[in-house]
C-alpha cells in the first residue's frame, strides 16, 4: 500500500512539473488598444503582434482587443500598471505623472521632418518619457504618429486663419492640458467632455466641435456628423505602446529584444506613414461632404509662433522646465 502511494505521489509530482514546463513553453499575453478596427494603427499591431510570435517561435502569443473593447485608455493604463492587462497601444493619461503628456505640447513637430528627431529613440524627450513610465511600473516601448490633430466642427469658425481671436465656437477637449491650451490659443472655447461622448455631444449641440484627433478619426468616426475640419496641425497625435514592467521582466532577454525591435519598427512606421495617412483622409474627408479648411506657410507660421508664446510658458509649469528645456535642445538640433 505504501508503495502504491509512493508511486501515486511520484506520478502527480511528474504530471505536475510537465504541465508547469509545457505551460511555460507559451506566453499569453493580453493588449489593449482604442483605435478602431480598420484604422491604420490597427493594422501595424496586427503585424507587430506577428513579428514578436514569430521572433519568439511562438513562445509569446498575444490576444489583442481593439477598440477599447477593454475600456478607455484611462482605465487601460491603470490596468496595465496593475499588470491585469499586458500590454497596450494608447493615449497615455496624464493621471499619474502629467510630464506624460508633454508629447503632444502644441507645435512641438510642425512638420514632418521634425518628427523623428524630437520622438525617436535617441531623443531626450522619448528617454524622460520612459524614466516616468518606469516609475509606474510600465515598461516604455515607443510613441506611435497618426498625423497632425485638426479641429473637427459642426458649424463655421469666424477668423479661422487669425489666432487667439475668438472662434465663436466652442469646442470638445480631453482633459489633457495640451488640448485645452491648443485651443484656447487658437481661439476657440472649451468643454471637457469624455471621447467616448463626443458624437452624442456634436449631434444634440453640447458641443460644436472637437479637438483631439487628425483627419483619420475624424472621417473614421465623426464625418457623418461635422461640416468643417480645420487642418491646424496643432501636434501630431501620438498614441504609446506599454507593456507591464513585471511581465516583461519575466520573460527571457532573447525575447524581450523580440518585443522591444518589434515596437521599435512599429513606432518607425508610424513616422513614414501618418503623411500618408493625413493626405488620404483629407482628401477622403473632401469626399464625404466635410470642407477642409487649410492654410497658408505664413498662415500656419503665424499660428503656431502665436499659439506657442500662449501656451508653452502655461504647459512649463505642468511639466517642468528641465523637460521642457531637453526638448528645445532637440527642436533646436
Amino acid at each position: 500500500m505504501k508503495k502504491m502511494i509512493l508511486i501515486c505521489s511520484v506520478l502527480a509530482a511528474f504530471t505536475w512539473t510537465t504541465a508547469v514546463t509545457v505551460n511555460a513553453k507559451v506566453t499569453k499575453l493580453t493588449m489593449a488598444t482604442s483605435h478602431p478596427v480598420d484604422h491604420m494603427a490597427t493594422e501595424i499591431v496586427k503585424e507587430t503582434i506577428k513579428k514578436i510570435e514569430t521572433g519568439t517561435k511562438n513562445r509569446v502569443k498575444i490576444n489583442l482587443f481593439p477598440a477599447n473593447q477593454l475600456g478607455d485608455y484611462v482605465q487601460v493604463y491603470d490596468e496595465v500598471m496593475r499588470g491585469t492587462i499586458d500590454m497596450a497601444h494608447i493615449s497615455v493619461p496624464e493621471t499619474h505623472d502629467k510630464r506624460l503628456g508633454a508629447c503632444m505640447l502644441p507645435y512641438l513637430t510642425p512638420d514632418y521632418a521634425s518628427v523623428k528627431k524630437v520622438l525617436g529613440q535617441d531623443s531626450n524627450l522619448y528617454k524622460q518619457t520612459s524614466q516616468f513610465h518606469q516609475k509606474l511600473g510600465v515598461k516604455f516601448l515607443g510613441f506611435f504618429t497618426e498625423g497632425f490633430i485638426g479641429i473637427g466642427t459642426v458649424k463655421k469658425a469666424s477668423v479661422p486663419a487669425t489666432p487667439g481671436r475668438d472662434k465663436g465656437v466652442l469646442i470638445r477637449t480631453s482633459g489633457m492640458a495640451t488640448m485645452v491650451t491648443s485651443a484656447n490659443g487658437i481661439g476657440f472655447r472649451t468643454t471637457t467632455i469624455p471621447y467616448a461622448d463626443v458624437f452624442p455631444a456634436l449631434q444634440t449641440g453640447v458641443a460644436d466641435g472637437w479637438i483631439g484627433g487628425p483627419a483619420n478619426l475624424n472621417y473614421l468616426i465623426f464625418r457623418d456628423v461635422i461640416k468643417f475640419f480645420y487642418n491646424y496641425n496643432v501636434t501630431q497625435e501620438i498614441t504609446q505602446a506599454i507593456m507591464n514592467s513585471e511581465k516583461i521582466s519575466k520573460l527571457t532577454p532573447a525575447d524581450q529584444k523580440v518585443i522591444i525591435d518589434a515596437f521599435r519598427e512599429f513606432s518607425i512606421q508610424s513616422f513614414e506613414l501618418s503623411e500618408q495617412e493625413d493626405n488620404k483622409y483629407r482628401a477622403l474627408l473632401r469626399k464625404a461632404g466635410v470642407e477642409v479648411v487649410e492654410f497658408s506657410p505664413e498662415e500656419m507660421s503665424a499660428i503656431s509662433k502665436s499659439v506657442r508664446e500662449f501656451s508653452w510658458p502655461k504647459l512649463e509649469k505642468v511639466y517642468t522646465s528641465e523637460l521642457m528645456d531637453l526638448i528645445q535642445k532637440d527642436i533646436n538640433k
